[in-house]
C-alpha cells in the first residue's frame, strides 16, 4: 500500500495555526513531521509550498498532491477521515 504524503505548507502561518494543526495530526495518527504512522500509511512533512501559497490561502494542506485551502483544525480532521484509512 502506497504511503499517503500530508504536507502542511509553513507559508503565511501563525505558530498558533502551525500548532493547532499540528495537535489535530497528533491526535488522529500520533505523528509529528519527518514521521510515519505506525501502520506505515501516512508521513507528516512540513513544507515550503512556494508561489503556490498566498496569505488569504493559508493555512494550505496537501494530501497526495491534493490542496486544500484555509485549513482549520476541523477541516484537517474531516480530510485525515477522508484520506487516511
Amino acid at each position: 500500500m502506497p504511503v499517503t504524503r500530508l504536507e502542511l505548507c509553513t507559508e503565511h502561518l501563525s505558530i498558533d495555526q502551525r500548532e493547532a494543526l499540528l495537535d489535530t495530526v497528533w491526535a488522529a495518527l500520533r505523528i509529528s513531521p519527518g514521521m510515519v504512522s505506525a501502520d506505515g500509511n501516512v508521513e507528516l512533512v512540513l513544507s515550503h509550498c512556494g508561489l503556490s501559497v498566498s496569505l488569504e490561502d493559508a493555512p494550505l494542506v496537501r494530501v497526495d498532491g491534493h490542496e486544500y485551502r484555509s485549513v482549520t483544525p476541523e477541516r484537517l480532521q474531516m480530510l485525515l477521515r477522508r484520506w487516511v484509512r
